[in-house]
């Protein structure tokens, strides 16, 4: 029974102002006592509410949709430009790369061979753990496939290495491997990456492109079903004011008004005339991945602080102890600690 309002929630079905706690096949309230009064056309008048609603928050859902539109047709050519850019740099880098195929990489200037390279490389890296600072900075190192090739540094991130030509792409290094083997594998990684990045980027454009075209044809456009809302509305108005009328309720009218049995069939006429589509759902999230367990985060946290005095088989057993023998280990260590 709980999940049918809630299934109203998680659906995205906006076309509705309450969630109840009901079957699809049950009365309303509205339609409980318009059914206990014994006239048809109060029934009528709760329905004609309840179908006004829905149109106001469809054309709520309308000037929404018009006001991204507005926004994304400012917004997406700047966007497209951008990635055009990022584009073409990428392929020059690339044509750059590929004439550079092969030479050897450059650092202070000087050509470096191939087996000398590591201790090289390595020498600049201790040179460099003096300069690191509180805010990030650039240090350049040398030429790779004639793209400029360094560290990123800050003191509170892990190193980043980065590889500049007409652009500029990084990879952050691990906190556990910032040696020199690790640059040079990042640089390897970067250089492999030009190619599949050009092909996301070109991806991501033709999106765009798709996205633009769909806003501007949506821009401008008016909400459909405003002539129904506006009849509608007039004859609700209508109903409303003969049941409430004295006159009516006792069967005395003027000729020229209609009767509220004639205007509740004029409002399902117009009803049955008119088909309402709902918005689309809205889609589904995917499941959130569980938290790390308590226990396991405390751990973790203590062999941070105490990292350098453990040794690997200390924290492969330390990993291992589940909720339960960390309580007892720590069980233990209170009444020894008492009985001190």
């Amino acid at each position: 029974t709980k999940a049918r309002f809630i299934s109203q929630v998680l659906s995205g079905d906006n076309t509705l102002r309450t969630a109840e706690d009901i079957g699809g096949q049950e009365l309303s309230f509205a339609e409980v006592k318009a059914i206990a009064s014994g006239n048809p056309a109060v029934l009528t008048l709760a329905e004609a509410d309840a179908e006004l609603q829905r149109l106001s928050l469809l054309k709520k859902n309308h000037l929404d949709e018009q006001f991204i539109a507005r926004r994304q047709v400012r917004d997406l050519p700047e966007t497209i430009t951008h990635l055009s850019d990022r584009i073409e740099q990428l392929k020059t880098d690339m044509q750059a790369m590929s004439h550079h195929e092969g030479e050897p990489i450059t650092i202070n200037s000087k050509l470096i061979a191939q087996e000398d390279l590591l201790n090289t490389l390595g020498h600049q890296l201790e040179k460099l753990l003096f300069m690191v600072g509180h805010s990030a900075s650039k240090h350049f190192l040398g030429t790779y496939r004639g793209l400029e090739f360094g560290l990123i540094l800050a003191w509170e991130f892990p190193p980043e290495v980065y590889l500049q030509g007409t652009t500029t792409r990084r990879t952050e290094l691990s906190r556990s491997h910032q040696g020199p083997r690790a640059v040079h594998n990042a640089l390897e990684r970067l250089a492999r990456g030009y190619v599949t990045e050009s092909e996301r980027l070109r991806q991501e454009l033709d999106i765009t492109l798709i996205q633009l075209r769909d806003y501007q044809q949506r821009l401008g456009k008016t909400f459909p079903l405003e002539d129904y809302l506006s009849n509608l509305t007039t004859l609700r108005d209508q109903l409303k004011g003969r049941l409430a009328s004295s006159n009516v309720m006792q069967g005395e009218r003027d000729n020229s008004e209609l009767t509220a049995a004639e205007l509740a069939e004029q409002i399902k006429t117009l009803r049955a005339a008119q088909h309402v589509d709902s918005s689309p759902e809205r889609p589904r999230l995917g499941q959130i991945a569980a938290e790390e367990p308590i226990t396991t985060r405390i751990r973790h946290r203590g062999l941070t602080i105490t990292g350098s005095t453990t040794s690997e088989t200390d924290t492969t057993e330390d990993l291992s102890l589940d909720a339960d023998g960390w309580s007892a280990e720590n069980s233990q260590l209170q009444r020894e600690y008492s009985k001190s």
